[in-house]
C-alpha cells in the first residue's frame, strides 16, 4: 500500500503535549516528513492545560462557552509551541479561523492550528480545514491506539475495530458536549468527514513510528474509518 504523497491532515491529541519527551520525537519526524516532501496541515488538542484550565472555571462558575474558550486558547498554544518549534518550515503566528487558515497554506509553509470556535472540538477543526483544502485522508494521532465499541478502560468485552464505516461509528459513539469531554471522534466531526469523503487513520500519539509507517507506507494505523 502507497503512502500519503498527496496532502494530509494530521490530527495530533493534546495529550501528546503532556509528554516533554515523546514531543521532541514528533517534532523530528513531523520535519523529516516535511522535508522529505510529504505535505500536511497539522491540527493540535488542547491536553491536560486545557482541563486543568476548564476545571477551574467551572469551580469559578463559568459558563460553557467561556470554558470552551479557555480550551481553544489552550489548544493555540500548543498550536503555537510546536510550529515554534519548527520555526524553520511552520507558518507563524498560529491561524484561528478557516480564512486565515486558507491564506496561511497559499505561502507554502506547513500550518499548524489548534480550535477556531466554542462548541467544536479540534476534531471537527481538523476535519473542517481538511475538506477546505481538498485533503481526503487525515490521520488521528488518539490517545488510543484505535477505535473500540466502547472504552476498553472500562468494558473487558470491548471489540477492537480494525476498519469501520462512518455510518457504523456513528451507531457506536455518543457525544458529549460539555468543554473538554469530546470523544475521539464527535458526531459533528464525523459528519464533516462523511461529506467531505475523507478517511480518518487513528494511531497511537504514544508510537511516532506507527505515524511514519502510515504516511510513507499506508501501513499500520490502528483502525481505518471510511467515509
Amino acid at each position: 500500500m502507497e503512502g500519503f504523497m498527496e496532502i494530509f491532515t494530521l490530527k495530533l491529541s493534546g495529550h501528546l503535549f503532556d509528554n516533554g519527551d515523546l514531543l521532541p520525537t514528533y517534532v523530528d519526524l513531523i520535519r523529516e516528513l516535511w522535508v522529505s516532501g510529504y505535505r500536511m496541515v497539522v491540527v493540535t488538542g488542547g491536553g491536560s492545560l486545557a482541563r486543568r484550565y476548564i476545571e477551574l472555571g467551572r469551580g469559578l462558575g463559568i459558563n460553557e462557552s467561556l470554558l470552551d474558550m479557555l480550551g481553544i486558547s489552550a489548544s493555540r498554544l500548543n498550536a503555537q509551541l510546536l510550529a515554534s518549534a519548527l520555526s524553520d518550515i511552520a507558518y507563524l503566528p498560529i491561524p484561528k479561523d478557516l480564512n486565515e487558515t486558507f491564506s496561511a497554506w497559499t505561502t507554502g509553509r506547513l500550518v499548524i492550528v489548534g480550535g477556531f470556535q466554542p462548541g467544536q472540538s479540534t476534531a471537527t477543526v481538523a476535519m473542517l480545514v481538511s475538506e477546505l483544502l481538498g485533503v481526503r485522508k487525515l490521520i488521528d494521532c488518539a490517545n488510543v491506539d484505535a477505535v473500540y465499541t466502547s472504552d476498553p478502560r472500562k468494558d473487558p468485552n470491548a471489540k477492537r475495530l480494525e476498519k469501520v464505516s462512518i455510518d457504523e461509528l456513528m451507531g457506536i459513539l455518543k457525544s458529549r458536549t460539555m468543554a473538554g469531554t469530546y470523544d475521539l471522534l464527535d458526531p459533528w466531526a464525523l459528519s464533516i468527514a462523511q461529506r467531505g469523503k475523507i478517511a480518518i487513520y487513528v494511531v497511537s500519539c504514544n508510537k511516532p513510528e506507527a505515524l511514519k509507517n502510515v504516511v510513507t507506507k499506508g501501513v499500520g494505523a490502528g483502525t481505518v474509518i471510511t467515509p
